[in-house]
């Protein structure tokens, strides 16, 4: 999974001139919601201060 997320920025950050801009606007917004759910995912399973 790593391997295909780091893949994906690197096409997100430096994509051949032949990408169409409407999908690379979808894989920005795809990589955006994964990084939103993984900073949610890391804390709901930080423990909680005062537990």
């Amino acid at each position: 999974m790593a391997a295909l997320v780091s893949a994906a920025r690197l096409v997100a950050e430096s994509a051949p001139p032949e990408i169409p801009p409407e999908a690379l606007e979808q894989l920005r917004q795809i990589l955006g919601e994964y990084d939103a759910q993984a900073l949610r995912l890391r804390e709901a399973s930080s423990p909680v201060d005062g537990a």
